[in-house]
């Protein structure tokens, strides 16, 4: 059986506390525990980048709901695909705020301007989810705070 996986960025409509995110993420955390859905969610200047996986309908669902909540604005799906096994088995919604000033953190916000000029021609193929599942580690289950 294969899992999908979307890979999508959009832009906050004003900026978001920590005490915000950590709301936002107790809410995906529970709601994605019950759709059995999981991933990642990367945050900075006040951009979101996020990889939701399980089943196509449910992450679908997903996506949709939050490219209707009001705290997003130009949501754009970067990445679709199905997968043989789920990166992020582990987190329901693993996090981390990024810091665009340092190397690695600002690397991610490098790849994802190059994969949304890429999405918009069409020929990014996945790069920018496969670094951000290089990416990822151990510390993204942090707090927002």
């Amino acid at each position: 059986m294969s899992i999908f996986q979307l890979l999508y960025v959009s832009g906050a409509t004003r900026p978001i506390s920590p005490s915000d995110l950590d709301d936002i993420l107790a809410s995906s955390r529970r709601n994605n525990e019950t759709r059995d859905v999981t991933g990642v969610l990367l945050y900075a200047d006040d951009t979101f980048i996020q990889v939701l996986e399980g089943d196509r309908a449910t992450v679908g669902e997903v996506a949709r709901v939050i490219r209707r909540d009001p705290r997003h604005r130009n949501f754009m799906v970067l990445v679709e695909r199905n997968a043989e096994k789920r990166a992020f088995s582990q987190w329901q919604m693993g996090f981390k705020r990024l810091d665009p000033s340092k190397q690695q953190d600002g690397s991610v916000f490098k790849m994802s301007r190059q994969a949304l000029h890429s999405r918009m021609k069409g020929d990014d193929d996945g790069l920018m989810l496969d670094a951000i599942m290089a990416f990822a580690s151990a510390d993204f289950l942090e707090k927002a705070g």
